[in-house]
């Protein structure tokens, strides 16, 4: 089963329908939402999407009941600050990953097969025993400069990095 996973959306509706269309393309069966969409108004451009949504809530995502409300409007379901979840025999935690020191703890608990996080928009894919970290970058890309997403092969856990632009960051944008 391919999962797409994508964070820190920050409103950027082009990135998000980007990465959509990229896991469709790809044949993913389940996204994984990290934190940081930011508006309920977002929940449209997930509507239609064929794929179950799961999301976390993000430190910059204020309007919690909205979040919750219009996405589940879509078939999105928000499990809070933390979600557990069972995908092909797997189990996954998704957190934003505001408070590195709780990541660390998720991760060296080894009680996952997987731990997804968000919120430093940096790419990451390390493994740490028996449980595999990711961090699918940007969906916004002004601060690294790149937007990105991640598909995940629950059968081998191979991760494949979906690269979708590159953007000036702000300080590039500042120094001009």
């Amino acid at each position: 089963m391919l999962i797409g996973i994508m964070s820190d959306a920050h409103d950027s509706i082009q990135g998000v329908k980007d990465a959509l269309q990229a896991f469709s393309s790809k044949g993913a069966k389940l996204v994984l939402f990290a934190g940081d969409m930011i508006g309920s108004g977002n929940c449209y451009t997930f509507e239609g999407c064929g794929m179950p949504i799961k999301l976390v809530y993000g430190n910059n995502d204020g309007d919690r009941l909205g979040l919750y409300r219009d996405f589940a409007r879509v078939g999105g379901e928000y499990l809070g600050d933390f979600g557990e979840i069972e995908a092909d025999g797997l189990k996954i935690a998704m957190l934003h990953g505001t408070e590195e020191p709780l990541v660390k703890a998720v991760v060296a608990s080894q009680l996952y097969d997987v731990v997804v996080r968000g919120h430093n928009h940096r790419w990451e894919v390390t493994r740490h025993g028996k449980t595999l970290l990711i961090n699918p970058g940007e969906i916004w890309g002004n601060f690294t400069g790149l937007r990105s997403a991640a598909i995940l092969d629950t059968s081998s856990l191979n991760v494949e990095m979906i690269e979708l632009g590159r953007f000036k960051t702000f300080r590039e944008i500042l120094n001009q």
